[in-house]
């Protein structure tokens, strides 16, 4: 395309030697004009240029910071969820700890009263009052594990 305004204007020149001194003016004012029209089309295009490049850098910008807004958002919930798997992990811990010494400590207890029972006299009485005991501690380890089972 420069090539094709280049190529005019150097016609328009040879033009001028061919015609004479009488179209002077009229050849001048042409090429200004033709001059003029490239001078703008250039400005054009690198006013173009330029304001794509500002816009293109601020857009960018803007992403840049939204995804690192987003990023840092979900950095912060995956810290607070694993701050939270490790209480409940710590909870559980817990909770597992007293429920084994719950249940050993309950089963000592009903070994001790069924050896006294056993040792004693092993009538129809002893014998349901063990049961009884039994049942008991069994629904007091049930009820324990019931009221420690994390929410899920």
């Amino acid at each position: 395309m420069a090539e094709d305004r280049q190529t005019e204007i150097a016609a328009s020149a040879a033009a001028l030697q061919d015609l004479g001194p009488g179209y002077d003016q009229a050849l001048a004012e042409g090429l200004v004009e033709r001059i003029g029209a490239e001078i703008d089309q250039r400005i054009a295009a690198e006013i173009d240029n330029r304001v794509a490049a500002e816009v293109d850098s601020r857009l960018l910008t803007q992403l840049d910071r939204y995804a690192g807004c987003r990023h840092q958002r979900r950095r912060a919930r995956r810290m607070v969820r694993a701050e939270q798997r490790a209480i409940r992990a710590e909870r559980g811990d817990q909770a597992g700890r007293q429920g084994l010494i719950l249940g050993l400590g309950s089963v000592l207890f009903a070994l001790l009263i069924t050896a006294i029972v056993i040792k004693g006299s092993p009538g129809f009485a002893a014998v349901t009052l063990m049961a009884l005991i039994w049942v008991i501690i069994g629904a007091i380890n049930v009820a324990f594990a019931y009221r420690k089972r994390p929410p899920q």
